[in-house]
């Protein structure tokens, strides 16, 4: 018997946006404990040397998290690209909408993982599930490109 239900809503378009803010997440997490530990002294004229001009100051703990806290949000801006071109590619491919839903929510799924990982790891040995993390979350949009290259390359000219 066949379903009568709509076919699912393609979220995989808004999730683009959405994946960019995500992103910033990790920054509003270094900025507000940058506030906290500095005071508010740190320069919002040169934000991007604040980490160096803070490093003597700071107790070492907290300034190895604010940096783990950078290196995350910098990581996701570096990933970003690559899930937005495999969510328009496998839009264009005309991918089921299933699976491209699927796919946004586990990069989604996987990238808040690593987050959390690259965040509060401080331990070189444990780093190595931050990795994991890392390379399953890419995955999901390198699976998505793959998908889309070969169903496009199906299509007659």
């Amino acid at each position: 018997m066949t379903s009568t239900l709509p076919s699912p809503y393609n979220w995989s378009l808004q999730a683009i946006p959405a994946a960019f803010v995500f992103g910033i997440v990790p920054h509003g997490y270094y900025l507000t404990s940058l506030m906290i530990a500095t005071r508010n002294q740190m320069s919002n004229a040169m934000p991007r040397t604040n980490l160096d001009t803070w490093k003597s100051k700071l107790p070492a703990a907290t300034w190895n998290q604010l940096t783990r806290a950078r290196g995350a949000h910098i990581n996701s801006m570096e990933v970003f690209p690559l899930f937005a071109a495999a969510m328009v590619a496998g839009n264009v491919a005309k991918l089921p909408t299933e699976d491209l839903n699927k796919a946004a929510l586990s990069f989604f799924g996987t990238r808040a993982l690593y987050m959390a990982l690259y965040i509060g790891i401080k331990s070189d040995t444990l780093a190595y599930a931050r990795t994991a993390a890392y390379a399953w979350s890419i995955s999901v949009p390198i699976a998505i490109l793959w998908q889309a290259g070969s169903r496009l390359s199906e299509v007659d000219v």
